[in-house]
């Protein structure tokens, strides 16, 4: 029987570790962020690149890096939910301000590069718009 317990405690500890996501690096941040409006096929607004500092503390949740650039300037934004898989990150995030945007997201990340797509709705003069953005990151140096 104590073997068997032990096998099983070691094979929580390695699914355990294999759960965890590795931490973002902390320092300065590039992200870039091209959208596509999925009702207006010829609409093609250029790149957003947005620089930022990421802290110690914030390297260990993608939430506090993606946050700003997710929420594209909306406010009353609040993670919804949040899911880590090994190197991977979904999540729904809701603004309850004049935007009143619905973004989710899946990006997956490394140490210093993560890729990913979002894609978020917005009522615009009582239309619902829907676009897909397709999200880039690498880290560029210290803060």
């Amino acid at each position: 029987m104590p073997s068997r317990i032990l096998a099983l405690a070691l094979t929580a500890l390695a699914f355990a570790h294999t759960v965890r996501a590795e931490d973002l690096a902390p320092g300065l941040w590039e992200l870039s962020l091209e959208a596509r409006v999925d009702s207006e096929p010829g609409f093609q607004p250029g790149p957003i690149t947005l620089n930022q500092c990421l802290t110690a503390d914030s390297a260990r949740d993608p939430a506090k890096l993606l946050g700003p650039i997710a929420s594209a300037g909306a406010t009353g934004c609040n993670y919804s939910q949040k899911n880590y898989l090994g190197q991977q990150f979904r999540f729904t995030m809701q603004c309850s301000g004049v935007f009143e945007l619905k973004t989710t997201g899946e990006v997956s990340f490394s140490s210093t590069k993560l890729q990913g797509t979002i894609t978020t709705s917005s009522s615009i003069d009582g239309k619902t718009v829907e676009f897909t953005s397709v999200l880039a990151g690498r880290r560029v140096g210290d803060c």
